[in-house]
């Protein structure tokens, strides 16, 4: 059950993304409230499109831009574009986030782990602890009672990852890499 909650959040989280989307399309001026912007912000940042979530920066207006959550908001995107995972993980825990925010930043920092955990796992054969303790935003304890948790081997101050095969959804084949790239070129033409 517990392999369906990320999918299930996930599927929420697009949900409210269209919603948020149809929201702004349907607006007087195609205008949200201050709010509005830092949820749809922070879920095109739960979502990792960071693309869309530029395009939206740029779309909100000057005076809502001065909001401290969503400057915030902005600084955590802007820190996974460049994959400065000290700012991601600096930011989201500095800031005091609104109710509803909160679990969206939540929900960033578990998928950012997860992320990276996933991209240790394929690249490395072993990694310093310390330095995926980093990464993950945690203490070196909380880092390898992590690791340990996926089935990843501690050895002093290294940690072996547990090489799992690529999941189906990962892989695209070629036509749906076609599909994907004519959506997107699609998307800016327009």
């Amino acid at each position: 059950m517990e392999s369906n909650a990320p999918d299930c959040t996930e599927q929420l989280s697009q949900q409210r993304l269209a919603v948020m989307e149809d929201l702004e399309l349907d607006s007087p001026h195609g205008k949200l409230t201050t709010e509005q912007y830092c949820e749809f912000l922070a879920l095109y940042l739960l979502a990792n499109d960071l693309a869309n979530a530029k395009l939206l920066w740029k779309r909100i207006p000057g005076d809502i831009k001065s909001s401290n959550e969503l400057k915030a908001i902005w600084e955590v995107v802007k820190a996974v574009w460049t994959h400065d995972c000290k700012g991601i993980h600096n930011t989201i825990q500095a800031h005091e986030w609104s109710v509803n925010i909160k679990k969206i930043m939540g929900e960033v920092t578990l998928s950012v782990r997860e992320r990276y955990l996933r991209l240790v796992a394929h690249g490395y054969t072993e990694v310093k602890i310390s330095f995926l303790a980093e990464l993950l935003g945690v203490s070196e304890l909380e880092t390898c009672k992590l690791i340990e948790s996926k089935g990843w081997s501690v050895s002093g101050a290294f940690a072996r990852p547990v090489k799992t095969k690529l999941e189906a959804d990962d892989v695209l084949n070629n036509e749906e890499h076609l599909e994907k790239l004519t959506q997107y070129i699609l998307f800016l033409e327009s």
